[in-house]
């Protein structure tokens, strides 16, 4: 009964939160997570990973390429001068030019070096040299990117080609199901929560056998869900069988594509894709895994990935230090309710040991911006606590659960 009121009483808490600290967490959290998306046209099934692996937009796309997958004619440069020698080679009608960082809205970016946007469309093969010597070795600020912005190290130089109409397709696994789903919608190339949220009747699920795989009869059924008619039925019914196909190969938990798209000159194509992996199956996929780019990645939350923490910097000076994700964003909104700001989101997660609170301490004793001076602030806060028994009740739950976990730890480590 104790354990049911608690649980009330910090969901209670959490669902309160309207703190920018609490909304940063949460932001925080949904990047390192993959969601399922509406597989039952209401509900939201989240699973977080162990930790997460990042591609490029051309790492992802040369997966696809690889099984067969219909993605439009690219190649990766690292200098101006290769920039136009594969504009050349593609021999296109147009040319599309994206500059490759881990951060969404790049269309609308802005370098350091005064170039307006990282994806750029050219018929003319030189352009796209000029407009390379203009992104490489230079920063990129997008509204997911640091202040400073990141530095674009490669460029893709693909064949641009006409879209005459969007769709959503997806494979991903699901709890609910006990493995893999296609979940698609003839609305593409924009939010799929909101077409879930708006019109649910136009998102059409498939539950796929895990022993039997896709079905031609439900590819063909998915593929006419997505609006596909004729010809280009059955062409991109062949696509979600061979996506599938991918989806097995490097152990995804989600393929999704937005837009797969249908061109003027009749090819199902997919436009862009993201692709999340199952990082339990890192040791027979090392090829894929050494892909991973973890040069535009926080230090702290890379170093805090090793020991199986979740991490979140964020602009306060009051360390953060708790076990439990809802936990963690009430004890932000707690101290941001009393006028602080937390310093960090830090998971100690189920599980802990004795090794991993130790790390946890250095990563936030090495926090420049937990620096102590904000002692009387800090005393303020924990009288307020006191006044507020609800939230006190909470806080020290929090504490006395941290130092018995300590303290075992310490206790079987003797």
């Amino acid at each position: 009964m104790l354990a049911t009121s608690l649980l009330f009483l910090l969901r209670f808490h959490a669902n309160m939160a309207t703190s920018m600290a609490s909304q940063a967490a949460a932001r925080g959290l949904r990047a390192a997570s993959f969601r399922h998306l509406f597989l039952d046209k209401v509900k939201c099934t989240t699973v977080s990973p162990r930790r997460w692996l990042n591609l490029q937009e051309y790492q992802s796309k040369k997966l696809m390429q690889e099984s067969g997958v219909a993605v439009q004619r690219f190649y990766v440069a690292d200098s101006a001068s290769e920039a136009l020698k594969a504009a050349k080679r593609l021999n296109a009608k147009e040319i599309v030019l994206k500059a490759q960082i881990l951060a969404g809205g790049r269309g609308k970016g802005v370098f350091d070096s005064g170039l307006k946007g990282g994806v750029h469309l050219t018929k003319d093969p030189a352009v796209v040299g000029e407009l390379a010597k203009k992104m490489l070795g230079f920063n990129l600020t997008t509204k997911q990117t640091p202040k400073d912005g990141v530095k674009v190290k490669t460029v893709m130089v693909a064949e641009a080609l006409d879209i005459s109409r969007e769709t959503y397709f997806a494979i991903l696994m699901d709890r609910s199901c006990n493995g893999p789903v296609m979940v698609g919608s003839p609305q593409g190339g924009m939010d799929i929560e909101e077409v879930a949220a708006s019109t649910p009747e136009l998102i059409f699920k498939e539950i796929i056998d895990i022993f039997e795989g896709v079905r031609d009869d439900q590819a063909l059924r998915m593929a006419a869900n997505l609006g596909f008619k004729g010809p280009l039925q059955r062409q991109a019914a062949d696509q979600i069988k061979r996506l599938y196909d991918l989806f097995l190969k490097v152990d995804a938990t989600q393929v999704e594509v937005n837009p797969l798209g249908e061109t003027p000159e009749g090819q199902v194509v997919c436009f862009d894709a993201k692709i999340n992996f199952d990082d339990n199956a890192e040791f027979r996929q090392k090829a894929v895994f050494a892909m991973d780019d973890m040069t535009e990645s926080d230090p702290t939350e890379m170093e805090a990935a090793k020991w199986d923490l979740k991490y979140i910097g964020l602009d306060g000076n009051i360390a953060c230090f708790v076990n439990g994700a809802g936990l963690a964003m009430a004890t932000c909104d707690i101290i941001d309710l009393h006028g602080g700001k937390p310093a960090n989101f830090l998971d100690l997660g189920g599980g802990v040991k004795e090794r991993q609170v130790y790390e946890a301490f250095k990563l936030l004793t090495a926090d420049p911006k937990c620096n102590g001076r904000d002692e009387a602030h800090m005393k303020t806060f924990v009288s307020s606590l006191q006044r507020n028994r609800l939230s006190y009740f909470i806080f020290m739950f929090m504490v006395t659960m941290e130092t018995i976990s300590c303290k075992c730890s310490q206790h079987i480590q003797d």
